[in-house]
């Protein structure tokens, strides 16, 4: 009975549609890893969805006030596993980005996001002024990760690093001149980093403009994509019926191009429903800022949904050929037992914070101090 009444406390609108995300996941690595001869990956990822919820439902009973104590300490740690990748890590397609423990490969990168949430949020609530040494201390924390991933080489998990800091901030209380000055120093500065910017990252942002022009090479992944997508038609050629995925013309099916793969089989009809659960989830998602009992909650929480919704976003314009391809994964959707894992703590921390302000768990005073 008491594990019912645990089953009752949760969020289900909240989880509900992660559910539905999730079976659309599902379907799309199950039909990739048939076309590519590897069914061992949809077993991993069934596996990798149920240790999620294993994770979302015991994480939910922890205090977020006991995990936020450990912020420093787990970014300290994720920070040591980041650095490793460079010694010792996994090299696939040119990247060093994993490591191999045998039996798993973790990706420490996705697993640095979260805790840069957490980090964001211990700190910022503590920060009274743009000359306090906080925030020296802060941006120091995220620039280390940065410059190590970007060294992988990852510029797309570089830039999630950097989104829900922006949005914490906004809702921290920052002016918005401090933003637009910020973006005019980008635009400025655009010639030098340009620069810096690898020969194929170069190709891969100018295929946007022109696919075609370097056809069998930077553009050759988002016009297979767009084309997959846009012969789904109305309603998709059914299930592992797709010409694009399954003759292997659409590469990274199960990862980066796994809604391709949707589109194309379960049509604009699927996709619209996988887009429909993807806005309930963030909707509700977004509830919880009128809820939250601490500054804290408040910053974890509008950086979490930032952080969904950039990749959300990213993911699927990159597969309508209107972004650069990028290594951002579509939360909960595609293979990645990283990805998934991070996510799922996050969820998990997520209704730990929606089980105090409804009184599930010991709640906390509005404001409290962590230091």
């Amino acid at each position: 009975m008491r594990s019912l009444g645990e089953l009752k406390s949760l969020d289900w609108l909240l989880l509900l549609p992660l559910l539905g995300i999730q079976l659309f996941g599902l379907l799309g690595v199950y039909s990739a890893s048939s076309s590519e001869g590897m069914p061992i990956l949809f077993k991993k990822h069934l596996l990798y969805l149920l240790f999620s919820w294993a994770i979302i439902l015991l994480l939910s009973r922890e205090k977020f006030r006991n995990v936020l104590d450990l912020s420093l300490y787990l970014y300290l740690f994720n920070l040591f596993l980041l650095v490793l990748v460079l010694v010792m890590g996994k090299e696939v397609y040119g990247a060093k980005r994993w490591l191999n423990f045998g039996f798993i490969n973790i990706q420490p990168s996705e697993f640095m996001k979260l805790s840069l949430l957490l980090l964001s949020a211990y700190l910022l609530p503590h920060i009274r002024g743009l000359k306090d040494r906080k925030v020296l201390l802060l941006l120091f924390a995220l620039s280390i990760p940065a410059v190590v991933t970007l060294k992988q080489p990852d510029l797309g998990t570089t830039a999630t690093y950097f989104v829900p800091l922006m949005v914490m901030l906004y809702v921290r209380g920052v002016r918005l001149r401090y933003f637009f000055f910020t973006a005019l120093l980008f635009l400025l500065s655009s010639p030098i980093l340009w620069g810096l910017l690898k020969e194929y990252q170069k190709k891969r942002i100018l295929a946007v403009i022109d696919p075609y022009s370097d056809y069998l090479g930077s553009g050759y992944q988002l016009i297979q994509s767009v084309i997959a997508i846009g012969s789904g038609g109305f309603t998709g050629k059914g299930l592992l019926k797709g010409t694009q995925s399954q003759l292997l013309f659409l590469p990274e099916a199960h990862t980066d191009f796994v809604f391709s793969v949707i589109g194309e089989e379960l049509g604009f009809l699927g996709s619209s429903f996988l887009i429909l659960f993807i806005f309930l989830f963030l909707l509700r998602l977004l509830s919880y800022l009128r809820q939250t009992l601490t500054t804290s909650e408040t910053l974890f929480v509008a950086g979490a949904f930032s952080l969904l919704f950039f990749q959300y976003a990213v993911n699927i314009l990159m597969t309508l050929g209107l972004f650069p391809v990028v290594g951002i994964p579509l939360p909960f959707v595609s293979f990645g037992g990283s990805s998934m894992l991070t996510f799922s703590l996050m969820i998990g921390l997520l209704m730990s914070i929606y089980r105090e302000f409804k009184g599930s768990l010991p709640t906390l005073p509005r404001e409290v101090n962590y230091e």
